[in-house]
């Protein structure tokens, strides 16, 4: 009986040992978790998150797998708002473009901050404040998404569309109603381009698409040198500043006086020395007469 008992455990214990050794066998290996090297925070190295996020078409799902959905933590028990603390965070706009001072460039998707870089270019003059005119908003020119993965924002070719299809771009003050170009008032209707070839901007009304202005004038995107008096209105020909912002007047086939002291008639805008004196109503959309906005 013993011999029974004994025979009987020997071969428990050698079906146990093969099963587990089996089990073991069939085990799949645990996962490799991989984390950041050490440059992940240098901004000056190929490793910084940064650059990873931006080879990666700006997709951030991958940062919530270890950071948590909300970016709070996470598994890592790393919070990103340690050092993204705007609102948002990691998908605050000024992350990829911009500063914490505004989210439009300088500073453009691969880091550039000259103004002749097509992503800089004229951003702030527009967005900033200037000694031309009235600030305008981002939605002047584009169409600005809800959040980062609004429908739209981010594609294949990581160009900002440029639809100016808001109120000023689109102003006409010289009432043409037709699609063509008409002769009769010398100008085309309100159809505001941006030519990516050659970065220009034409037909908008903040550039001289308004009456008595340079209908066809073209500004350049990344060369701030053409906003001086005469490139929307008057003439950058003429020998002084009056006669250069001069607006056409009879003689030139427009209705405009030809009264070269701007400050007479425009003083809540402009001083006897053609410094600009309230930005808000230059480039407004209204013509400032006398103290009184007239609507066009």
């Amino acid at each position: 009986m013993k011999h029974i008992i004994l025979f009987l455990m020997i071969s428990v214990s050698s079906l146990l040992i093969i099963s587990c050794s089996e089990l073991e066998s069939n085990l799949e290996p645990p996962p490799v978790i991989n984390t950041h090297s050490q440059d992940i925070l240098n901004t000056a190295s190929a490793d910084f998150h940064g650059n990873l996020i931006r080879q990666s078409n700006w997709d951030m799902s991958m940062c919530k797998q270890c950071h948590g959905i909300s970016y709070d933590g996470g598994l890592a028990k790393s919070s990103c708002f340690s050092c993204h603390n705007n609102p948002a965070g990691p998908e605050n706009c000024s992350t990829c473009h911009g500063s914490e001072l505004s989210p439009a460039p300088p500073r453009d998707l691969n880091g550039n901050t000259s103004t002749t870089d097509r992503g800089v270019g004229a951003h702030q003059v527009h967005l900033a404040g200037n000694s031309n005119g009235k600030t305008l908003s981002c939605a002047e020119c584009h169409t600005v998404p809800a959040s980062l993965n609004t429908a739209g924002h981010l594609d294949s070719d990581n160009k900002a569309e440029v639809m100016m299809s808001n109120y000023l771009a689109n102003l006409n003050t010289n009432g043409a109603s037709t699609t063509e170009y008409d002769p009769t008032v010398s100008l085309f209707v309100p159809n505001p381009i941006y030519n990516s070839s050659d970065q220009s901007c034409s037909n908008t009304y903040c550039h001289g698409y308004f009456k008595n202005g340079n209908l066809n004038n073209k500004m350049i995107w990344t060369s701030q040198t053409s906003t001086a008096c005469g490139s929307c209105h008057g003439d950058v020909t003429k020998p002084t500043p009056n006669e250069r912002a001069l607006p056409k007047n009879i003689t030139e086939g427009g209705t405009h006086p030809n009264l070269l002291a701007c400050y007479v008639c425009h003083e809540d805008v402009v001083d006897e020395n053609l410094k600009i004196i309230n930005f808000s109503k230059h480039i407004d959309g209204r013509l400032n007469l006398f103290g009184n906005d007239i609507e066009y």
